[in-house]
């Protein structure tokens, strides 16, 4: 979709921008006898859904039907939806197979990955392909198979267009499953660059770049949390000094379900992450010692999540890792992201759980308050920021956050009662 995202479409029919795309695809493609292009499948039910509602990419002025003569006027609003997007991706593919678009294909072979299903356009015809029908929903993962696809029909060489992180280390990790040269293009229009792909995986070895994967799904992707402060560079220096933490991230998704024994790895692995000399292994005591060393003047953004936090994060980084491992199979089995680290709330949308346990004690969540004047409501309310129940210390007292009688009941306990009402 970057090569959409990248387009002006204002002042264009939907007709003219699809020949448009077109144009531009034979033109990053001049040099190549095959050109794939790999569209996002939209589904509902995806972790990467529920991060474009986060965003604000689900709703929008929405077109149900996309006319081939209707003049485009605000562009960047009509991609901010998702059911736009996908709606257009449908319209672009119809008409990329009219006889007039075939025609400027000239030699050239047009394979387009589009929902589940891939076709092959030439000058003459199209085709579905069976052996690029897919599942998949990232294009990330769905163009490592499609050079795999290209591989296996004997091409010299395989060039991926695309300036996104995921994919070049997706790239790095799948290589050696890709028997021909791979490169990657990359950069900004005036400055292009060219990756080997295959050199570049032999900088680092092949136990550092089968590590990646987990690595940069742990440390923070599109979908996945980061941890403030400590960025990629940091971890990756981490792995290649030590074998075990190699190992660690290879094992990230050998199992949808996270196991203790290497998530207590993966506590070790945060703790170093944050404090290179750190001797401890466990996350509440590094973030203990962290606190204490600077006598309680910091950020909480500067201290590691606590264990709770952190089991969340790592299930998350599992899913996702596996999602991507998955790269080379055509139909991968990938469970429902509910109880793998994400939840429905009532509207029945999937929302990230950031933790399961309680953010602190009882006694020190009473005194915590917010200063809103008028009405609580995020992201104001510090109470509502927190996931917590105004307080009676807060300021407004009439707010729709308050406590409701049932759970002013839970909080009370035997010794808040008054001596004339307990028992012996």
């Amino acid at each position: 979709m970057s090569l959409v995202q990248k387009m002006k479409g204002n002042d264009q029919t939907f007709s003219q921008l699809a020949a448009s795309a077109l144009t531009q695809i034979l033109h990053e493609g001049a040099r190549s006898q095959r050109i794939d292009v790999v569209f996002d499948v939209y589904q509902e039910d995806s972790i990467k859904n529920a991060e474009r509602a986060n965003r604000g990419c689900i709703t929008g002025i929405q077109f149900r039907n996309i006319a081939p003569g209707h003049r485009i006027q605000q562009w960047r609003k009509f991609l901010s939806s998702s059911a736009n997007k996908a709606n257009l991706i449908r319209f672009l593919v119809a008409e990329w197979k009219i006889p007039k678009l075939r025609d400027r294909l000239n030699d050239k072979q047009l394979y387009i990955a589009s929902e589940e299903s891939c076709l092959h356009i030439t000058k003459d015809q199209w085709a579905e392909v069976a052996g690029l029908q897919s599942n998949q929903e990232e294009a990330d993962t769905r163009m490592i198979l499609h050079a795999a696809h290209a591989t296996e029909e004997g091409y010299s060489a395989v060039l991926v267009t695309a300036d996104d992180t995921d994919v070049l280390l997706l790239c790095l990790a799948f290589s050696a499953d890709i028997s021909c040269p791979l490169f990657q293009n990359c950069g900004t229009k005036n400055r292009v660059r060219y990756l080997d792909i295959t050199k570049l995986r032999q900088a680092p070895g092949d136990c550092v770049c089968n590590a990646l994967i987990g690595m940069h799904a742990y440390t923070g992707c599109d979908t996945l949390s980061a941890f403030a402060g400590r960025g990629k560079l940091r971890a990756l220096k981490l792995i290649m000094r030590s074998e075990h933490f190699q190992e660690v991230f290879r094992k990230l998704r050998q199992s949808w379900e996270l196991s203790m024994d290497l998530f207590k790895k993966l506590q070790a692995f945060t703790c170093k992450l944050f404090t290179a000399s750190t001797t401890t292994e466990d996350i509440n005591t590094a973030r203990h010692q962290i606190f204490c060393a600077q006598r309680g003047e910091l950020e909480s953004s500067q201290l590691p999540p606590c264990e709770d936090c952190l089991f969340m994060h790592a299930m998350h980084a599992n899913y996702q890792s596996g999602i991507w491992r998955a790269s080379l199979q055509q139909h991968p089995h990938v469970p429902s992201p509910v109880e793998h680290g994400w939840a429905r709330n009532d509207d029945d949308q999937l929302t990230v759980e950031w933790m399961r346990g309680s953010p602190a004690s009882e006694a020190v969540l009473q005194l915590l308050s917010c200063n809103c004047s008028r009405r609580c409501k995020l992201p104001k309310c510090q109470c509502m920021s927190s996931g917590l129940k105004c307080t009676n210390l807060c300021q407004l007292q009439t707010c729709d956050n308050q406590p409701q009688e049932e759970d002013l009941g839970m909080m009370i306990t035997e010794a808040d009662l008054p001596d004339s009402e307990t028992e012996d």
